[in-house]
């Protein structure tokens, strides 16, 4: 008996026109299996390639009503995955950041039953492998953060409508899911499954650096804590400059006056002032994002599929969506 709830699958892609209708079948397969009425949100991240065309074809053999996000730029898996989400209606919603998958399509129905029949509000999925960089950005970030974020990879996520429109409605302008669902205080669970198949990893890019600065500086008290040490340590090289500088005067004769201490001191004591600066600098640019209120992504079109699998006519999005 398949079950009576609606659900929506929420999938990122970029670039992906060799598995893009192969995973598209095959999730619409599954999921048409065990779920009365539900529906597929494939939002694409202006790609360059095929993707959308290969889409399209794969969309005539889908049984469910499936939905297309053509962003109008790249904006990167958080602010795109942003955009399907807030397109989504199901009571229970798959975010899915990679099509490119390494893990059987029955996990998508296993962690719904771990979601119901244990009460759990959020439910990752993982390999239990996480790569090196990765390891040290969650330790980093939990070491100096208020949270207490899993140190695996998630790649793929189950949560429920509540647990959903508590992440939504946070008003952070930095959209790190995994950190803002923490914020909403909803159970969570992990389950580990075996790969497949291997995919590649995702490479250290601009994209990823970018976020992980974001996450760093907007969850965790990281750039003040460094500001404080700092001070203190310049600080206190300053309280040794000046005993070094008065043992010199009374002690030893021979040395050029003044010349040697003044630089050392002048040249360190600056280079900590201008660093700290840079961290408050960052922290003020933060300030300015929160208050300037600008859409977290513009969409170029939307195409919907009904069920006679042809598409209702596209519509243009003269003002660019806001993320609320």
């Amino acid at each position: 008996m398949k079950e009576p709830v609606f659900v929506s699958i929420v999938m990122y892609t970029y670039n992906n026109s060799k598995v893009i209708e192969n995973t598209l079948i095959n999730m619409d397969q599954v999921i048409s299996t065990h779920f009365k009425n539900y529906e597929l949100i494939l939002v694409n991240d202006a790609s360059s390639d095929q993707t959308i065309e290969k889409a399209r074809d794969a969309i005539k053999n889908l049984h469910g009503d499936t939905t297309i996000i053509n962003l109008s730029r790249k904006h990167g898996v958080e602010a795109a995955m942003l955009a399907g989400l807030n397109k989504s209606i199901g009571d229970f919603v798959f975010e899915v950041e990679s099509v490119d998958v390494n893990y059987p399509f029955e996990l998508l129905y296993e962690m719904y039953k771990t979601a119901t029949s244990k009460g759990y509000d959020i439910v990752a999925a993982t390999t239990g492998k996480t790569g090196w960089k990765s390891k040290i950005f969650y330790k980093l970030l939990n070491s100096m953060s208020y949270l207490q974020l899993s140190l695996s990879t998630e790649n793929i996520r189950l949560v429920t409508r509540r647990a959903l429109n508590a992440m939504l409605n946070l008003k952070e302008k930095v959209r790190y899911r995994k950190a803002l669902y923490e914020f909403t205080g909803y159970s969570k669970t992990l389950i580990t499954y075996k790969p497949d198949r291997t995919v590649n990893s995702k490479k250290m890019n601009k994209e990823n650096f970018a976020l992980a600065i974001d996450a760093l500086v907007s969850f965790s008290n990281a750039g003040l804590k460094l500001s404080h040490y700092l001070s203190i340590a310049f600080f206190l090289f300053s309280i040794f400059m000046g005993g070094y500088a008065l043992y010199n005067y009374f002690f030893n004769k021979y040395v050029v006056e003044g010349w040697t201490t003044l630089m050392i001191l002048i040249s360190f004591g600056f280079a900590g002032v201008f660093f700290i600066i840079g961290i408050l600098g960052e922290y003020i640019a933060r300030i300015l994002i929160e208050t300037q209120n600008r859409p977290f992504y513009s969409a170029a079109s939307v195409e919907m599929y009904k069920e006679k699998r042809r598409p209702i006519p596209e519509f243009k999005e003269e003002n660019k969506v806001s993320g609320h």
